[in-house]
């Protein structure tokens, strides 16, 4: 029950269930998919679809939301009863999703009763937060002690993910166009950590092995200090994720992991075939 009559917004990149979004009443604003001169929404394209374009080399990007999206569904929720709204998005240093989600809130009437986060995550990361959240508006006693804790459960988690092609990592900057070619010719598989919205290559590895052991090891350094939250998300390659938990269930006892589903086809665009990410979070 929402006790604290407070709505919530999000964006498409989280990739909440239907079920989920409905029980709580959440408002999605979705970000699009260009394809050429064509425009989607996110979701109404499958990531295989989206990398038979590529493969096709035509052209496909990805767009931010107008603020023109995000004032809809904040006034939908406050014409609906809702005290408060909260928004969430994807990592401001990822996209500029929030700042569109910053520029609506000055376009409401109420504007004061608005409140947008930067998640300064992604994926499975944004949507374990989303999850926090809820729980937080049904049981805190108010608004602040709801904000405190989301912010608490923020700064408790980090991203690590893995692609197969290394040009993903050229465009974001941290390889250069040589060491991207030696590496792809080479077959070296990226891990990249993404914590606090900052974006690193942390580690690197020459197989799908390699990279369920780097991870694994990463699981077990967490769980040595508390419990432990595990979310597993993938571009393609379903069966390496579902591997992956299996062996995470394996081998500790106070880790709680599940398999997300796909990444949003928004985030694959930039992710490439192959991807694999974790969210690692203490509880």
């Amino acid at each position: 029950m929402n006790r604290n009559k407070i709505g919530v917004v999000v964006d498409s990149t989280f990739k909440l269930t239907p079920e989920f979004v409905s029980k709580n009443d959440i408002r999605v604003v979705y970000l699009d998919i260009i394809v050429g001169t064509e425009t989607y929404k996110d979701g109404d394209l499958t990531n295989e679809q989206i990398y038979a374009y590529m493969d096709q080399n035509k052209k496909v990007s990805t767009s931010q939301p107008a603020p023109n999206r995000f004032m809809i569904a904040y006034q939908s929720l406050l014409d609906e009863g809702y005290e408060h709204v909260i928004c969430l998005t994807v990592s401001q240093s990822l996209s500029g999703t929030y700042n569109s989600a910053l520029l609506a809130k000055d376009m409401v009437d109420e504007k004061d009763k608005i409140t947008v986060l930067d998640t300064k995550s992604a994926i499975c990361g944004a949507e374990y937060l989303t999850e926090r959240l809820i729980e937080h508006i049904e049981s805190k006693p108010s608004l602040e002690a709801i904000l405190e804790a989301f912010l608490a459960d923020r700064s408790h988690g980090s991203l690590i993910f893995t692609v197969d092609d290394l040009n993903v990592v050229v465009k974001s900057g941290r390889l250069s166009k040589i060491q991207g070619m030696i590496g792809n010719l080479l077959k070296i598989k990226p891990i990249l950590r993404f914590d606090q919205g900052v974006l690193n290559v942390e580690h690197k590895v020459r197989s799908t092995e390699g990279v369920l052991n780097y991870l694994t090891t990463e699981v077990g350094k967490l769980s040595t200090k508390a419990k432990t939250v595990v979310r597993i998300t993938y571009t393609t390659t379903s069966d390496v994720a579902h591997q992956f938990c299996d062996l995470i269930k394996e081998k500790f006892d106070n880790v709680t992991v599940t398999v997300t589903g796909k990444i949003s086809a928004v985030i694959a665009v930039h992710v490439g075939k192959a991807g694999l990410g974790i969210y690692l979070a203490n509880q």
